[in-house]
C-alpha cells in the first residue's frame, strides 16, 4: 500500500498530525517503537492541559489514541519522535539500571513501596516524579545542583510544603554503590565539597531530555545539540521532510509542553498538505 503521509513517533504531536492529516484526507503511515503516546504514559497527573482540570498521563494518551482510530489511518514525512531522558554520567548509573535506577517513576515507582528514594533534578520532571513517589515510597530526597527550579511556583511549593519530600540543594550526585542493586548514594555539596552518603532504594533521574534524532542526522537537518531545525511551518531544509514535538526546535526558548507539541502536530500535518497540493 502507498501513503501521502508517513509520520515517526506516535507521541502527542504524532498523534495530532495524524488526525489532521486524516481530516484532509490523506492516506497515513504512523511508526511508533514503544505505546501510542510517547511519554505521556510516563506521566502521573496531567492539570496544564486545556479541558482537562486534571487527567491521568496514560488516561489522555488512551483518549488521543482512540481519536487518530476514529479515522482510517510524490511523498511526506513528519518526524514526531520525541525524545530521550538524559543520563547523570556517574560511577553506578549504568550498573543499576533497572536494579533501582529507574527513568520512569510511574513504571517503577510500585517496586519501592515504602522504601527511601532519591529523585535528581530541578525541573517540572523532577518535583512532580518527587511527587508522585511520595505517595508511594516512606520519603523522597530531591537532589538539585542549584537552589532556584526550573518549574512553575505552584509545583516548587507544593514539593516543598510535602513532609515526605527533603531537599538537598546546592548539591550533586556523584556515585551510586550497591550489591545486586542500589543500597546508597554518595553527595557532594558544591558551597564546600562535602560528601555525605546516604541509605536509599533507588536513584530516579530527571535531568532533561535529548532528542532522538539519530536516525536523521546523516540528512544534515539537526542543530549543536542534535535538535531537527524547523522552521515556523515546521520544514526541514528537506523538502518534503517535516518534524515536530520534542525531537524538534525552531529556538533554544521552545518550551516542552503537550499543548506546544499538539500546536506544531497540526501545523506539520498542514504544512505537509499545502506541500503535497504544490507536487
Amino acid at each position: 500500500m502507498s501513503y501521502d503521509l508517513i509520520i515517526v513517533g506516535a507521541g502527542p504531536a504524532g498523534l495530532t498530525a495524524a488526525i489532521y492529516a486524516r481530516r484532509a484526507l490523506l492516506k497515513c503511515l504512523i511508526l511508533e517503537k514503544s505505546l501510542a503516546g510517547g511519554k505521556l504514559n510516563k506521566t502521573a497527573d496531567v492539570d496544564n492541559y486545556p479541558g482537562f482540570t486534571t487527567i491521568k498521563g496514560p488516561e489522555l494518551a488512551e483518549k488521543m489514541m482512540e481519536h487518530t482510530k476514529h479515522y482510517e489511518i510524490d511523498k511526506a514525512v513528519i518526524i514526531a519522535s520525541g525524545a530521550i531522558e538524559k543520563e547523570l554520567g556517574i560511577k553506578g548509573e549504568r550498573e543499576f539500571t533497572n536494579q533501582g535506577v529507574s527513568y520512569c517513576a510511574i513504571c517503577d515507582g510500585f517496586l519501592f513501596r515504602e522504601k527511601e528514594v532519591v529523585v535528581v533534578g530541578g525541573g517540572y520532571s523532577a518535583l512532580e516524579t518527587a511527587l508522585y513517589m511520595s505517595n508511594v515510597v516512606s520519603h523522597v530526597y530531591l537532589i538539585h545542583r542549584r537552589t532556584e527550579f526550573r518549574a512553575e511556583k505552584e509545583i516548587v511549593e507544593k514539593a516543598q510544603s510535602n513532609p515526605k519530600i527533603t531537599f538537598l540543594l546546592n548539591s550533586i550526585l556523584t556515585e551510586i554503590q550497591g550489591g545486586e542493586a542500589v543500597e546508597k548514594v554518595i553527595i557532594s555539596n558544591l558551597a564546600d565539597n562535602k560528601k555525605s552518603e546516604l541509605l536509599v532504594n533507588a536513584v530516579f533521574p530527571c535531568i532533561g531530555l535529548s532528542p532522538f534524532s539519530s536516525f536523521t542526522h546523516e540528512l544534515g537537518v539537526c542543530d549543536k545539540e542534535k535538535y531537527i531545525a524547523i522552521k515556523d511551518d515546521c520544514s526541514t531544509t528537506v523538502p518534503g521532510l517535516f518534524a515536530a514535538g520534542d525531537v524538534a526546535r525552531i529556538s533554544q526558548n521552545k518550551i516542552k509542553q503537550i499543548v506546544t507539541a499538539v500546536a506544531e502536530g497540526a501545523i506539520a500535518a498542514q504544512s505537509v498538505i499545502k506541500y503535497l497540493e504544490k507536487l
